[in-house]
């Protein structure tokens, strides 16, 4: 599930020297928060830490705005296969270029300014997706 790959996340961060241990018990919007704020980090940074939820709806909204049609409880996901909708796990896979295309669309539509590359840092590959799948019977 997303939880999963939300605290795997958390865990990479810290591995990656990024986020102290102590992150661990803090949720990860705090956490990246303080990240981003202790290191004058703005969304337009590809530095800039995005927690998976937020990166989720700065996705589809931007996807949206590209012309994608996402059905409604899908994760985005990404791929480096052939990008579409999986109704067999509940995901719509695209590729990071599909993604960082999309941001800088948005950007131009609405001025917000949102580093795609930090967008695709946050958000789990189809692989973790079908993993999630394997694991539990649903994604």
């Amino acid at each position: 599930m997303l939880a999963d790959f939300t605290h795997r996340i958390i865990e990479d961060h810290i591995r990656a020297g990024r986020l102290s241990p102590g992150a661990r018990g803090m949720r990860p919007h705090q956490a990246l928060r303080l990240y981003n704020e202790a290191n004058a980090l703005t969304p337009a940074d590809p530095e800039f830490l995005v927690d998976p939820d937020h990166a989720q709806g700065a996705a589809r909204l931007a996807l949206r705005l590209a012309d994608h049609a996402i059905p409604p409880g899908c994760t985005v996901t990404l791929t480096d296969a052939v990008p579409g909708y999986e109704p067999s796990n509940q995901t719509y896979a695209v590729s990071p270029s599909q993604v960082e295309a999309a941001m800088e669309h948005l950007r131009q539509v609405t001025g917000d300014d949102i580093s795609g590359a930090a967008v695709c840092a946050a958000l789990p590959w189809e692989h973790d997706a079908e993993d999630w799948a394997d694991a539990d019977g649903a994604a």
